[in-house]
């Protein structure tokens, strides 16, 4: 156990999953985006999580897609599992799954549909889970889909336990992570809200997880170099282009469905996703790519896409 010494940091884009027309993990697809993050500079990749709809993935798929990640990643970058399951059991199961392919960092959230016993049911969850891997946890805060909050005490408690090494807070609430930033100026707090990341890293956030590095890798690294240095002016000009750009996410009925065709015009994947989310229609597209014509150019200024 390396505990401590892995702390992450950088932009880590929460990877969508590739599949083809009968919804089999495509593996080409995956190799192919994986490949373009890394050349885009990324420090991390985020597997099987919200935008990766590791919710609605069977079993079979995710092993799939994290085989193919591992290998395509190569031990270049760190391959994030997320384990979103609804309790600590199910979860301990996939960890292990993932552990005998090699994975060693996994993102779980707190359990979801029996609600967790308050913050110290969540200290007891993550607890259990430190005690059950070789690896490395990330607690993943996101109440819209687990229907609990992290408190920023809590996230405090947690960066405690040896094993857990991050949290990636997804709550929105810029009150409330930057409580959490206060509370661990030693770093651990990784911001996945695309809203808050630039002023998140500005106050001690220690990198994002935004979505729409997917597409734009380049953009987010070189925000984040900004934020390293202090570039209050920059980092502001980049985080009003990611508020106009991310109105493309509202031209889908499912966001998701925005990000993967944000990847296929980039001719990176196919356009398929898992059966409860609608894949952009021509009408979509066509808004999008309308919308594009007009602000894309915000997410190409950057030194790296020139």
């Amino acid at each position: 156990m390396k505990g401590k010494t892995d702390k992450l940091e950088g932009i880590i884009p929460p990877l969508v999953t590739p599949l083809d027309q009968k919804r089999r993990v495509d593996k080409d697809s995956l190799e192919n985006l994986i490949g373009h993050v890394i050349k885009g500079g990324v420090s991390g990749i985020f597997m099987l999580g919200s935008c990766g709809e590791g919710s609605s993935l069977t079993a079979g798929q995710k092993r799939e897609a994290v085989q193919c990640a591992l290998k395509a990643a190569g031990g270049r970058i760190p391959v994030l599992v997320g384990v979103l399951e609804t309790s600590a059991e199910k979860i301990i199961e996939e960890i292990k799954t993932y552990e005998a392919m090699g994975a060693e960092y996994f993102v779980a959230a707190a359990p979801y549909y029996l609600a967790p016993e308050g913050q110290e049911g969540i200290l007891r969850h993550y607890r259990l889970l430190a005690d059950n891997t070789r690896g490395r946890l990330l607690v993943y805060n996101i109440p819209p889909y687990v229907h609990c909050d992290i408190f920023p005490e809590t996230m405090k408690r947690l960066l405690e336990i040896p094993e857990v090494i991050a949290v990636k807070d997804s709550t929105g609430d810029w009150s409330l992570c930057q409580k959490a930033l206060f509370l661990n100026p030693d770093g651990g707090i990784l911001s996945g809200n695309e809203d808050l990341c630039g002023a998140a890293m500005l106050f001690g956030a220690k990198g994002c997880v935004p979505c729409l590095a997917n597409a734009y890798p380049e953009f987010y690294v070189e925000m984040y170099r900004y934020a390293r240095e202090r570039n209050v002016e920059k980092v502001m000009e980049y985080q009003k282009a990611i508020m106009k750009m991310k109105k493309v996410l509202d031209y889908t009925r499912n966001w998701v469905a925005a990000v993967k065709y944000l990847c296929v015009r980039k001719n990176l994947i196919q356009p398929y996703t898992t059966y409860g989310i609608t894949p952009a229609s021509p009408d979509e597209k066509e808004k999008i790519e309308k919308y594009l014509l007009e602000n894309e150019r915000l997410f190409l200024q950057s030194k790296s896409q020139v």
